[in-house]
């Protein structure tokens, strides 16, 4: 009878998809879902370039491309491969991710943190390639905003035919990389190394609560330039203090507010990264701070809306330096 009364349903019209989306085929999309996502663009780089020049987005329509699929890298070498955050708490923020499956699955803190030779060797490696990813979200920042900056007024007013250059050479106006933060998670969601390039202004709809903004804006984040970490760091993951060996994320089943798998499952990850690490990982406190402005230090709680409120002011003076 069942099957008899389902052959007078119509049968429901394919969903069509965008050409960014069929352009995955063959790609290995299929292959990388979940905390495994970030694996696509190490794998197959090329085939989330953007053809806009440094896959950033300027508009709607066909400058939307960089926050699809197809417009989510950067650039890429044999070793590290750059691309947007498909989920920015930051007006402009990209990952850093290394493409040696010998250490890509290890976690950031531990990997970062090594003292041996290959260890040191592989930190500065990462450090080089962070300030050229700095270099690009600087300018960036300086490409969106600096019409707005008092410190970049006059260089901008040369670059309008406004004034003329004195001294043959525009003036160098505002340091946007000074703005432009670097780092890892405690714990990350993801199960690749990757490595944040953003800037400080936590400016985005993307950022929906407490632990979104406090993953970014406590020592939740570790500063690239924090590494090596020492071995009693309560950023460091082990329950007990440091111990002997390379704790890869196979082992560290590891959870927190870094969302870039999947929008509706943040929630879920972050309170699977307190369940695992209550009692246990004290770097998790942070993402239960009390919320603090990045820019003025005015505490608001647990309230989140009202900082989001205050964040908005905030970023308005920020680009107005």
């Amino acid at each position: 009878m069942r099957l008899m009364a389902s052959r007078g349903r119509p049968k429901p019209k394919p969903v069509p998809r965008s050409g960014a989306y069929r352009g995955t085929t063959g790609t290995g999309f299929y292959n990388f879902q979940g905390r495994d996502a970030l694996g696509m663009y190490i794998e197959n780089p090329a085939a989330y370039m953007s053809t806009k020049s440094l896959g950033f987005a300027t508009g709607g329509g066909a400058d939307a491309a960089a926050s699809t699929l197809a417009g989510q890298v950067i650039s890429y070498s044999d070793d590290f491969v750059s691309i947007h955050d498909k989920y920015p708490k930051a007006s402009v923020h990209c990952l850093l991710l290394p493409r040696n499956p010998a250490v890509y699955k290890e976690h950031p803190v531990v990997l970062l943190s090594r003292r041996d030779a290959k260890g040191a060797a592989f930190l500065e490696s990462v450090r080089a390639e962070a300030e050229k990813l700095r270099a690009v979200v600087a300018a960036e920042l300086r490409r969106r905003f600096g019409q707005f900056s008092a410190a970049d007024a006059t260089r901008e007013a040369i670059l309008r035919g406004d004034m003329e250059i004195s001294g043959g050479q525009l003036p160098v106006g505002r340091d946007w990389s000074k703005d432009v933060i670097v780092g890892v998670h405690a714990r990350p969601s993801m199960s690749h190394v990757h490595v944040h390039v953003f800037s400080r202004d936590m400016h985005s709809d993307k950022m929906r609560h407490r632990k979104h903004y406090n993953s970014f804006s406590t020592p939740f984040l570790v500063r690239l330039d924090e590494f090596p970490l020492a071995l009693d760091d309560p950023r460091q993951p082990y329950a007990g203090g440091a111990q002997g060996g390379v704790l890869t994320m196979s082992e560290e089943t590891a959870n927190d507010a870094d969302d870039n798998a999947s929008e509706s499952a943040d929630d879920s990850e972050v309170k699977g990264a307190q369940d695992m690490g209550q009692g246990k990982r004290r770097h998790l406190d942070y993402l239960e701070n009390d919320l603090k402005c990045w820019r003025c230090g005015k505490t608001f709680g647990n309230r989140f809306q009202e900082l989001k409120r205050h964040l908005q002011s905030e970023f308005e003076a920020w680009i107005r330096e």
